[in-house]
Order: C-alpha cells, then sequence, then structure tokens
C-alpha cells in the first residue's frame, strides 16, 4: 500500500508522521468459528458410539489429544483430523478391536469439515470494518492455516478491507503485532486490537490498546487475566455496533484531540 497516510477517501495519519491501524482477529470475532468445530467434535462422538465406543469418553479423548497437539503443533489444519484419527485409534487401543479403514477415513473427512466453509460473519462486521478502512490501516490477525485462513477472508468478501493478512500458526500474536507497530509505522496508543479472547488477543494488550469483543468462547483456557499496566486501554463491548460507538470512535476522538493540541506532522500533502 501508499507508504501515505492520507490519500483519497482515508485518512490514517496520527502523531508523529505514523500512522492508526486496527488489528483484527478473524475467527471468532469477525466469522463464526467455534460452531463448526463443536459441530465436528458431536459427530465424531455419533461415529465412535455406532463403533460401540462410549460417546462421553470418545469426544474427552479426542479433547485431551487436540489440546496436546495444538501446545506442540500449533494450529495448522491438518491438527484437528489428525487428533480424530489419534483418538479413534487411542479408543481402539483401549477396548483391544482392531481399526478399520474406513472409521478412520470418516474421522479425517469429519476433522477437515469445519474448514473451508462459507463463513459466516458477526452482525454488522462488515459494515464497521468497511468505515474503520477509511480512518485505520486494517490489519487481519489470525492462528491456523494461511491457505484456509486466506480462503475465509475471501468467501467473506473481506478482501478489500484489508490492508495486511498475519497469519500465524503458532499462539504468538502479541509478536506479530510488535513487530507490524514497528515495520508500518504504527502509533500503538492511537491503534487496537480486536478481538474474542482474552489469552490470545488480549495478550496484544502489551503492545496497542486492545478490544475486547467476546462474541464466542474459545478454548477453556482462554479465561485468564488481562496483562497488567500496560500503559493502554482496554475497551470490552458486546457486539460490532458497540465497538464502533464505545470503542473505535473514542479513538478517532482521541486522534482529533491530539492534533487539536499538538498540530499534524503529517507532510502527505507536501
Amino acid at each position: 500500500m501508499s507508504s501515505k497516510c492520507n490519500m483519497p477517501g482515508r485518512n490514517l495519519c496520527a502523531r508523529q508522521g505514523k500512522v492508526a491501524a486496527l488489528f483484527v482477529d478473524v475467527d471468532g470475532t469477525i466469522i463464526e468459528c467455534q460452531p463448526y468445530f463443536d459441530s465436528a467434535i458431536e459427530r465424531f462422538g455419533f461415529l465412535m458410539a455406532l463403533c460401540g465406543f462410549e460417546k462421553k469418553h470418545a469426544i474427552a479423548t479426542l479433547r485431551e489429544i487436540d489440546l496436546g497437539s495444538t501446545h506442540i503443533n500449533g494450529f495448522e489444519r491438518d491438527r484437528f483430523p489428525t487428533s480424530m484419527i489419534a483418538a479413534y485409534g487411542k479408543l481402539c487401543k483401549e477396548k483391544k478391536v482392531r481399526r478399520r479403514r474406513e472409521v478412520t477415513e470418516t474421522c479425517e473427512d469429519i476433522g477437515n469439515s469445519p474448514f473451508f466453509r462459507q463463513p459466516k460473519l458477526f452482525a454488522n462486521a462488515a459494515a464497521v470494518l468497511g468505515r474503520a478502512h477509511h480512518n485505520f490501516l486494517m490489519i487481519a490477525v489470525t492462528i491456523g492455516n494461511r491457505e484456509a485462513q486466506k480462503y475465509k477472508i475471501r468467501q467473506g468478501g473481506l478482501d478489500p478491507v484489508f490492508d495486511e493478512v498475519i497469519v500465524t500458526p503458532n499462539d504468538d500474536k502479541a509478536e506479530r503485532v510488535r513487530e507490524a507497530i514497528i515495520d508500518l509505522n504504527i502509533d500503538p496508543e492511537m491503534s487496537a486490537f480486536i478481538g474474542n479472547s482474552r489469552r490470545s488477543d488480549g495478550s496484544c494488550l502489551t503492545e496497542t490498546n486492545f478490544v475486547y469483543l467476546p462474541l464466542e468462547k474459545g478454548w477453556s483456557f482462554d479465561d485468564t487475566d488481562l496483562p497488567a499496566n500496560t500503559g493502554h486501554d482496554v475497551f470490552s463491548v458486546k457486539d460490532w455496533r458497540e465497538a464502533e460507538d464505545r470503542a473505535i470512535t473514542r479513538l478517532l476522538r482521541k486522534r482529533e484531540q491530539e492534533v487539536i493540541a499538538h498540530g499534524s506532522d503529517c507532510d502527505c500533502g507536501k
């Protein structure tokens, strides 16, 4: 994108020649995510019950294996179907029965089912992000498989909204945001990260302001304390309209007050 912060239809100018940015999580914040995984887990449980295993134990086994795999392998797409196959194998070993090839293949199909589906956006997300595009550098920051995550953004009609897309297989959003702030000359005090996870997204409070938008619950360990004494602000909101009214608009007011008080260092028009 252009290095200028003031261009036709957009004004990203912040202090000291820097730009203002919105970093936005994708899964569970813009696009529904967890229901697809919950549905796949239920389908796995029913399949295991048909195979003679106890459904609740089968689901608990899957969750345990998938959580361990996430810590080791990150959030790559093949993690979830591989976890299902491994859970089926463990259940067979416990019951001392032979694994069946067709069941293994069905586990893989179920595990792949949450990916590459037509994404469903949360109410008002696209409209709010579209308006924010006029005043902020827009950066999607998402954990997962690059191909799958870019597919969601494209199919959700969000390609024109985002200037940058950061996809990472690891739970390292704060590090990636820190790098972007340096590389893209971003003013962190006039910017924010918007996300639904207090742990993963909230870690970015060390780098910039945080808009907590809990539209969807994720991992059980998401309920954690936010970093303390970071010098940045936390905006807790319940939906995208409130995110615009009580967080994004307030950040714009803050920028305007800074310009009134100290003037602008922007030299785009020179």
